[in-house]
């Protein structure tokens, strides 16, 4: 990803040019995106225009096209939005969605830019670091899985709260596949979105494997450490 030129951001005044801010550190500071208004971390864009503070995500900043197909909202494109057209939360975090961010007016939902770009696989530091978590959907009778389109995965309904806050969690989940675990996870309690920002996760818009050897050799061990945990998926 190429970091060198000045962008300019459709939500900010277009005489203000963005340039590359070096984050400090493991990752520099936390701050929150002048843009969709989520917390953020590592590599950032600052407004260059003197006396303007304005800094964003470097996902907001470079990859923020006016229309995405994200395997997280399959049944349309969403549509880019200054803001949210009406008060609610992010169909995928379950958090509130104040600032720029994706929406689809066919279902009237409303998607964080980082959320239309959930891993779908991810580790955190609220599970043990050698779990794998895959990212599901789940309705009142079968959950989908994120899998960057190689095919859907049904999974058992569950009413288990969130294995990091206890709190219920919503339709988008991260769920467990070692066997003898299978704990559930906001997708934020798992993957803050400071962490995401950092480079936390696995893969991108849902994507299981990767383009290389390694991506397909991780692809099939990812199969295969399901494979006893068949219970919750079928394919």
């Amino acid at each position: 990803m190429c970091r060198s030129k000045s962008v300019s951001y459709f939500a900010h005044d277009p005489a203000h040019r963005l340039l590359p801010a070096a984050a400090a550190g493991d990752g520099g500071e936390e701050f929150t995106c002048g843009g969709c208004l989520v917390a953020g971390a590592g590599p950032r864009y600052r407004c260059a225009t003197p006396g303007c503070s304005f800094t964003i995500h470097e996902a907001c900043a470079l990859r923020f096209p006016k229309s995405l197909k994200s395997t997280l909202h399959r049944q349309h494109r969403l549509k880019r939005r200054r803001e949210s057209s009406a008060a609610g939360v992010c169909d995928v975090c379950g958090e509130d969605v104040k600032g720029a961010c994706y929406g689809c007016a066919t279902c009237g939902v409303a998607l964080h830019p980082l959320c239309a770009r959930m891993p779908g696989v991810a580790r955190g530091g609220a599970h043990p670091a050698e779990h794998e978590a895959w990212l599901v959907r789940a309705s009142s009778s079968t959950a989908t899985a994120a899998d960057g389109g190689n095919g859907e995965k049904q999974a058992a309904p569950a009413a288990a709260g969130c294995a990091a806050c206890g709190r219920l969690v919503g339709s988008w989940r991260y769920r467990c596949v070692t066997a003898t675990c299978g704990a559930e996870f906001h997708p934020r309690c798992l993957l803050p979105a400071a962490e995401q920002c950092r480079g936390g996760g696995e893969g991108e818009e849902g994507s299981v494997g990767k383009g290389c050897c390694c991506g397909m050799l991780h692809y099939v061990t990812y199969c295969l450490a399901i494979s006893s945990y068949g219970y919750h998926y079928r394919f």
